[in-house]
């Protein structure tokens, strides 16, 4: 997969042929109107016995010479990046290109067959486009789905030593479990919160209080902090099933419902 920012770079690249491409034909033939105005109700009346035959012939304009070139040059790249990126959207981008195709195998366009053009093309960019945003979007859903199965398989083999009489182990894993977890939630918070290499249980929860949870949710991991420092520190009195049962169901809900 291409690098984000180089392919960006690329699409601004493709957009400079594009503007150029619009102009040459606002140039050969009429300049759209930047801002649509509504369209008034309109009605009609007609005589059924009067009967009237009227052809009328659009005005038409060259279409210039440098039109086709621009247009390949545009197509060319922006649909190789759609493939490469985004095949979900390629039929409707080669569909775009079908139509647009038959302005610039002319010699002539009307006003209303431009302006088609020009929407086709308009069309085609803004697919072109979305594609960083799709690659981007992509890449923090495979990644989520990666961490969250992670996750899962180590709640799970913190459940299986507490289920074989372990519970101090198990306590302690499901506690570095809920730290690894707020990290990540402090890393990709928008803008991304500060936190020491060694920082403690309880000072990530306070740094993601207000920031990334609420005060009730804070209060929840802080009686977490408290049954893993039950499991974790053996001069304290040793924990009960219950409360490693609690500490793994809790740890296990913040991790399903704080991605």
């Amino acid at each position: 997969m291409m690098n984000l920012q180089r392919l960006e770079q690329a699409i601004l690249e493709l957009d400079t042929v594009l503007a150029e491409l619009v102009k040459l034909l606002e140039e050969s033939g009429w300049t759209r109107p930047s801002r649509r105005e509504r369209v008034p109700e309109q009605s009609t009346s007609y005589d059924p016995f009067e009967i009237t035959w009227e052809t009328t012939t659009p005005e038409q304009a060259p279409i210039p010479t440098d039109a086709s070139r621009l247009y390949q040059r545009w197509f060319s790249g922006a649909r190789a990046i759609v493939a490469k990126n985004q095949q979900s959207r390629l039929k409707e981008f080669d569909a775009l290109h079908e139509s647009a195709l038959s302005l610039f195998a002319g010699s002539y366009m009307t006003q209303h067959r431009q302006y088609s053009t020009m929407n086709d093309l308009r069309q085609q960019s803004d697919i072109l486009h979305a594609v960083p945003d799709h690659i981007r979007y992509s890449a923090i859903d495979l990644e989520l789905q990666a961490y969250a199965t992670l996750m899962d398989d180590e709640i799970s083999a913190a459940q299986t030593l507490a289920k074989q009489g372990f519970l101090r182990p198990a306590g302690a894993l499901a506690g570095v479990i809920l730290e690894r977890h707020l990290k990540n939630l402090l890393r990709k918070h928008d803008p991304p919160v500060a936190f020491r290499a060694n920082a403690t249980l309880s000072t990530l929860n306070d740094l993601c209080k207000d920031k990334v949870y609420d005060v009730p949710v804070w209060r929840h991991i802080q009686h977490l902090a408290d049954l893993r420092n039950l499991c974790a520190h053996e001069k304290d009195r040793e924990p009960t099933k219950d409360e490693v049962g609690e500490l793994l169901t809790g740890v296990s809900g913040i991790l399903r419902t704080h991605l």
